[in-house]
């Protein structure tokens, strides 16, 4: 079995297609196609079945292309241990990031890897965080920043940082003449209809364990994992929402959205950077996230001050004790 040949069949899956893959590959489709042929008497099985479309997996060709990346990134991880630190770090660096993390931190990190890693190229991949921890363990990522701690032996965690979490509210507090302080007790936020991710989501988990410490249940009224979706929801009126840090940018200067600290108490979610634990010593991955540690912590900070800048300046929005707004009534929550 050739690296070759694990590279040709991992884009012939990906693409479906043998003639279209030799053509991306740049191959004559004869010579793909004998190929794959050599890996199916090799391996003594039939990895792809021909249909209508083109070309689709069998379950052992499933099986292969499972184990594909692992293997490919262990050979790169190898190829840059036998090279040693002659040289400047080279190669590609896949990282997953959160869509609420990715929005903060991808032009910064560009910026950062192209003066400190120039010939390092940085690819970034969305993706929740159980599912971005499944792909490091799976060698399908060199690293990713995840909020929820998983337990894998495939992958190391180290701590990096953590988010504070707000109360985004909309116009259905203005219309019910209920707009939140700029700093809320959690109690209050029980009592509002929220539009929150799902149960295995760290806010959810997070808010639910503070609750659950004080014999409080939030009031979820509707469970959606996709952030855009969430703040279209609180836009239109359907609630109010507690997203982290790193996801509230969209809010600022939104004439349609609120932020709210949460106090009594403070609550926050931790960050962690995810490799494969068989990464050992790889430069590449050790520059990497070395440099992306950095880049990640500055812009939190920044963004930090910039989130509780803009809270104490929002128009219509009582500080705590304060008046609500035109209407000059204290909120109720």
């Amino acid at each position: 079995m050739e690296i070759k040949q694990l590279q040709h069949f991992s884009r012939i899956a990906e693409i479906g297609n043998l003639t279209r893959a030799a053509s991306v590959l740049g191959v004559t489709q004869a010579a793909l196609s004998r190929q794959v042929a050599q890996l199916e008497a090799e391996l003594g099985t039939e990895l792809f079945r021909r249909n209508g479309r083109g070309l689709v997996l069998t379950d052992a060709g499933r099986r292969l292309l499972d184990q594909v990346p692992m293997v490919l990134r262990q050979i790169a991880i190898a190829e840059r241990a036998v090279k040693g630190a002659s040289g400047p770090v080279q190669g590609t660096f896949v990282l997953g990031l959160a869509p609420s993390l990715a929005r903060t931190v991808v032009v910064p990190l560009i910026q950062a890897f192209r003066e400190q890693l120039p010939e390092v190229t940085l690819r970034t991949v969305d993706g929740t965080s159980a599912n971005l921890g499944e792909l490091v363990g799976a060698g399908k990522l060199d690293c990713a920043v995840i909020y929820n701690p998983i337990s894998n032996d495939s992958v190391e965690l180290r701590p990096l940082a953590t988010e504070s979490l707000y109360l985004v509210s909309g116009p259905l507090a203005a219309r019910e003449d209920r707009v939140p302080p700029r700093s809320i007790g959690l109690e209050k936020v029980s009592e509002l209809p929220l539009v929150i991710a799902g149960k295995t989501n760290v806010v959810h988990g997070v808010l639910a364990a503070a609750l659950a410490e004080r014999g409080l249940t939030a009031q979820v009224v509707h469970e959606i994992e996709n952030l855009t979706a969430i703040l279209d929801l609180i836009r239109h009126g359907y609630g109010y929402s507690v997203i982290p840090l790193s996801g509230v940018q969209p809010c600022i200067g939104d004439p349609e959205l609120r932020l709210h600290r949460i106090d009594s108490p403070r609550l926050e979610c931790g960050l962690s950077i995810a490799t494969p634990a068989r990464a050992g010593n790889d430069m590449l991955i050790s520059e990497s996230t070395s440099l992306l540690r950095g880049v990640v912590l500055k812009e939190l900070q920044r963004y930090q001050v910039e989130v509780e800048k803009a809270i104490d300046e929002q128009p219509g929005v009582p500080a705590n004790g304060g008046k609500a707004g035109k209407s000059g009534r204290v909120p109720h929550l």
